[in-house]
């Protein structure tokens, strides 16, 4: 295996790609939507937006590998940010740079790989855009073409960033070992401690007469989807729960896992009304097609709870129990269903 050499503008390359803000924050559907196309488009199962930092490439979305890192040293991608051209590996196991990588011979097998490199603002080469197969595979000029394209999309979303004033903030205060320890390793959403972070930086702005609206919500029986299919068809459902809640709401709302089997989404600027039609488009999102499980595919719903603080209220604590509250009465009154409330 020849291990990926390091860029002469290395220092400069690391100090653009942390200055983008993107780096081990939660996933979010506009670049889950570039890697979904990718794989579909040139029909392999692995389709990945890479950030290649000093030790590891770390993913910003995957679709069909089911990891959010691996080594740098022994990384594809690595070597693709020599060039501005696309790195093709049509067979893997007949180059020698990578016949013998761990990822070759093992998980995930690899045997085609394609990457086109991704810049920041200033040309800094700080990832790609790849597409992986496990078996060989020749790409035509029209497809190489379709990748580039795909490559600068993703391009312009690093670059533009779309988060929230608060998540933004958010991230530049945190190093890599907090920003790790503030997204759920399953769902790859915020956790519970990053939210109320979130929620309290919001309610801030609120004070100031921005409305912000708090939507808590519940995957219904859960448990008997447990108990039913297994605790690996739960966690396929919880996944796709997320990605299904994250594709509904707008790309700079922030979305966590509470706890469990429960969900927050903090929506920035919202009124109720809008935020009630965003609510009704996550539970129909849900409800509308069963998900796919190791057990096979399960039928879930889910009930929310939605309020909205304003500059008069603007307590953390009674604006979730207020959203717990409502939860509360969409589960007594049937469940799958949105009901409201108010704090205080």
């Amino acid at each position: 295996m020849i291990a990926p050499e390091i860029p002469e503008d290395e220092v400069q390359r690391l100090a653009a790609l942390e200055a983008m803000d993107a780096l081990f924050t939660p996933a979010e559907e506009r670049f889950d939507r570039i890697t979904r196309m990718a794989a579909r488009v040139f029909g392999t199962p692995i389709a990945l937006i890479s950030l290649v930092t000093r030790d590891i490439q770390w993913f910003k979305s995957e679709h069909g590998l089911g990891a959010t890192e691996t080594p740098r040293e022994i990384s594809f991608c690595g070597h693709a940010i020599h060039s501005d051209d696309t790195l093709v590996v049509s067979d893997a196991e007949q180059d020698p740079r990578f016949f013998d990588n761990p990822l070759v011979t093992g998980a995930p097998n690899i045997r085609f790989y394609a990457g086109h490199p991704i810049h920041s603002v200033d040309g800094a080469r700080v990832g790609t855009l790849c597409i992986i197969d496990r078996s060989p595979k020749v790409l035509t000029t029209d497809q190489l073409d379709v990748l580039r394209d795909l490559a600068a999309i993703a391009e312009s979303e690093l670059q533009r960033g779309q988060l929230s004033e608060a998540q933004r903030a958010l991230v530049s205060e945190m190093d890599e070992v907090k920003l790790r320890a503030s997204v759920d390793g399953l769902t790859r959403l915020w956790n519970r401690t990053a939210l109320m972070e979130l929620l309290s930086a919001e309610l801030t702005r609120a004070r100031r007469g921005i409305p912000v609206c708090l939507a808590m919500m519940d995957v219904d029986h859960f448990k008997k989807v447990n108990d039913t299919y297994g605790h690996p068809a739960g966690d396929a459902v919880l996944v796709e729960v997320a990605a299904r809640i994250r594709r509904a709401l707008r790309e700079y709302d922030a979305v966590g896992r509470y706890g469990g089997e429960e969900f927050i989404a903090v929506m920035s600027n919202a009124s109720l009304i809008p935020s009630m039609k965003l609510c009704q488009r996550i539970r129909l999102s849900i409800e509308k097609e069963a998900i796919s499980t190791p057990a096979g595919p399960v039928n879930v719903t889910i009930s929310i709870g939605l309020v909205q603080s304003d500059s008069k209220v603007a307590d953390q604590q009674g604006l979730i129990e207020a959203a717990d509250a409502a939860l509360y009465r969409a589960k007594n009154n049937g469940r799958n269903r949105l009901e409201t409330g108010a704090p205080g």
